[in-house]
């Protein structure tokens, strides 16, 4: 229920950039709309993840059926294992959200998401290495221009104009958030917003490191396994098995950012978070609180749909 996340991807920012994005990739559309829109992305999500993909990478014609299926036994596991967890944290927010929130509460949550990281980077693995070594040096190539498009659109977002134009941008962000949990916010509430976001800690430029970071590592461990597939000494059983390897220190890499700069800024973002989700929900009306439950609610028709047996 994170509302005033300053570092909330853009709507240029697509869901799969790093790691942690990918494995919470087919999760992510139950944070887009309606219930029937929300279930309609999920049941497509395979399609519309490879086109997101595909936009990046520039399939040829013998990679679509791979990835294809690929990303469809992705949602089948998803669905499986990853979404009743998903069904159990929202059925434990239900009763907690008439009441006052501490950060330790909202933090917990936050928790619980990233500790089903190591099961997603384990599934994720034997995928990505069996589509990795089939990408050319011309699909890097692509690869690394779409990333340099999307990192300058950030930018403009992110970096250009005063600190009180970021600020208000910053603001305006969690507004939206707000709004969508709570319904009407009122000029006090939108201080409130403003003034958590000027004491949130958010550094543009240190996310931003954080997001270069991460795409270097993917170059890093697609580079390694281009390498090993020139070499033409191993078998494909063995090119596999190395690749695994390769990424699954990757995604690791991906998701424990090394820069002790970066890790420490990263905690704190998120230590920050908590407490503004607390302090804000802690100031909204039994009305707003209301309409947050049902919002809840809306959220967990969805998850029981989508986790009835198929």
């Amino acid at each position: 229920m994170s509302i005033i996340n300053a570092s909330a991807p853009s709507t240029s920012e697509k869901p799969m950039n790093y790691a942690r994005k990918a494995g919470l990739a087919l999760v992510c559309v139950l944070l887009l709309g309606s219930c029937s829109v929300l279930e309609s992305l999920y049941e497509n999500s395979p399609q519309l993840v490879f086109w997101w993909l595909d936009s990046y990478v520039d399939f040829r014609d013998e990679q679509t059926p791979v990835v294809k299926e690929e990303l469809r036994a992705l949602q089948k596991w998803h669905r499986e294992t990853q979404l009743p967890q998903a069904l159990e944290l929202i059925q434990e927010l239900l009763p907690q959200v008439q009441n006052d929130l501490s950060p330790e509460k909202t933090c917990a949550i936050e928790k619980k998401l990233l500790q089903t990281v190591p099961e997603v980077i384990a599934r994720l693995t034997p995928m990505v290495a069996k589509i990795a070594p089939t990408l050319s040096a011309e699909q890097l190539k692509n690869l690394r221009t779409s990333f340099d498009k999307k990192n300058k659109e950030w930018s403009k977002e992110w970096l250009t104009g005063s600190p009180s134009d970021r600020l208000d941008h910053q603001t305006e962000k969690g507004l939206e958030q707000a709004k969508d949990m709570y319904g009407r916010i009122s000029n006090a509430q939108k201080w409130e917003l403003r003034n958590l976001a000027q004491n949130s800690g958010y550094d543009p430029t240190k996310n931003l490191a954080i997001k270069l970071y991460r795409q270097e590592e993917i170059f890093k461990a697609l580079e390694k396994i281009r390498a090993l597939k020139s070499k033409g000494t191993l078998s494909t059983e063995s090119l596999v098995k190395e690749s695994e390897a390769i990424v699954s220190d990757w995604l690791n890499n991906a998701n424990h950012i090394k820069d002790p700069v970066l890790l420490d800024y990263n905690d704190n973002r998120l230590k920050a978070n908590c407490e503004a989700v607390a302090a804000f929900h802690n100031k909204t009306t039994p009305e707003q609180r209301t309409k947050a439950r049902a919002k809840l609610k809306d959220y967990e028709e969805v998850l029981v749909k989508l986790t009835k047996p198929r």
